[in-house]
C-alpha cells in the first residue's frame, strides 16, 4: 500500500505544478493581452491624431489661397494655379448641368400637341397622327410535351478476337 501511496504523492505534486504553470501562462497570456489591447489603442489614438493634422493643413491651405491667390508666393503658385484651374472647370459644370436642367424642365412643360405643331410649322410640313387600336393581346402557344429521353442504345459488343492463324506447316509428301 505504501507504493500506492507514493504514487499518489507524485501524481498530486504534478497536479499542483500542471495547476501552476498554467496559473503562469494566463498571467503571461492576459499581460500580452493588456499590452497588444494599449498598442491598438495607441496606434488608433495616432490615426485620430494624423487626421487632426491633415484637416489643419488642409485649412491652412485654404486659408492661405484665400489672402493670397492674386500674388502667392513664388513656390506655392503652381499649387494656386491648380486650384484656381480646378474650381474654372467646376464652375463649367456646374454652368452646364444647370443648362440641362433648363432644357429638360422647358420640354416637360410643352404638351404633345404643341411641340408637333411647332415641328410642322418649322418643317412646313403636315402631320397626320393616327391612332390605332392596339390589337388583342397574343396568348402564348402551349408548350409541347416534351419528348422522352430515348432509350441509350444497347452497348456494343466487342468483337471476338479472331483466334491466331496456326502456322502453316510444309507437308512432306
Amino acid at each position: 500500500m505504501s507504493g500506492f501511496n507514493e504514487f499518489m504523492g507524485k501524481v498530486g505534486f504534478l497536479a499542483n505544478k500542471a495547476a501552476e504553470k498554467t496559473k503562469d501562462l494566463a498571467a503571461v497570456a492576459a499581460e500580452k493581452t493588456k499590452q497588444v489591447s494599449r498598442v491598438t489603442k495607441l496606434n488608433m489614438d495616432i490615426s485620430g491624431q494624423r487626421e487632426t493634422i491633415r484637416k489643419a493643413y488642409a485649412e491652412l491651405g485654404r486659408l492661405y489661397y484665400e489672402a493670397h491667390k492674386a500674388d502667392p508666393e513664388p513656390d506655392l503658385a503652381q499649387v494656386c494655379l491648380q486650384i484656381d484651374q480646378a474650381n474654372d472647370a467646376i464652375a463649367s459644370m456646374e454652368a452646364e448641368i444647370a443648362r440641362i436642367k433648363a432644357e429638360s424642365s422647358e420640354s416637360q412643360d410643352a404638351d404633345f400637341e404643341s411641340v408637333v405643331d411647332a415641328t410642322a410649322a418649322e418643317a412646313d410640313v403636315e402631320v397626320e397622327v393616327t391612332v390605332e387600336e392596339p390589337a388583342a393581346p397574343v396568348q402564348p402557344e402551349t408548350p409541347a410535351e416534351p419528348e422522352a429521353p430515348a432509350e441509350p442504345a444497347a452497348p456494343e459488343q466487342p468483337a471476338e478476337p479472331e483466334a491466331p492463324a496456326e502456322p502453316e506447316v510444309p507437308h512432306e509428301d
